[in-house]
């Protein structure tokens, strides 16, 4: 597993327009940046942490990545992909769901992997589909989709 330090190097290293700041609990970091899509810039922040016994938060699990600016805007009308697709639904505040950037049930995220080279480069492919999906109402990204049986939109 990469440890924390090693994985701010390499965000440092690949991604130096980005700012890394303490996460939200001992053992994480958050890192904030601006990332590009099709036509416009965004400002995406990833919160990670290296696991922790009796702590189950998403960030323990695999990086949480999440658009600040500007704010993703849900589509009601839509019925095929959901308001917001492939996200992990934050009830609270939509536009603010954390990015589902790889299916977990088929290939998950390990520790082994570097942030910077396999999240950042998944949220910029998310950026230009989510982009693509504004202007169409359609999700070119592939991914799973919600079934009757209640899977996750991932």
């Amino acid at each position: 597993m990469k440890s924390l330090a090693s994985q701010s190097a390499a965000m440092k290293e690949r991604w130096p327009e980005f700012i890394s700041f303490r996460g939200p609990a001992p053992g994480s970091t958050t890192w904030l940046g601006g990332l590009d899509g099709l036509g416009r810039r965004f400002l995406v922040s990833i919160q990670y942490g290296l696991p922790m016994p009796g702590d189950s938060s998403l960030f323990r699990c695999m990086p949480v990545v999440r658009v600040h600016s500007p704010r993703l805007v849900p589509n009601f009308r839509l019925k095929k992909d959901g308001p917001l697709p492939h996200v992990y639904f934050k009830a609270d505040d939509l536009p603010l769901s954390p990015l589902c950037l790889f299916d977990p049930a088929v290939a998950p995220w390990t520790g082994d992997e570097l942030i910077a080279e396999t999240t950042v480069y998944w949220a910029i492919h998310w950026l230009v589909c989510y982009e693509g999906w504004e202007a169409t109402g359609e999700w070119f990204g592939g991914g799973r989709h919600p079934s009757s049986a209640g899977q996750a939109n991932v």
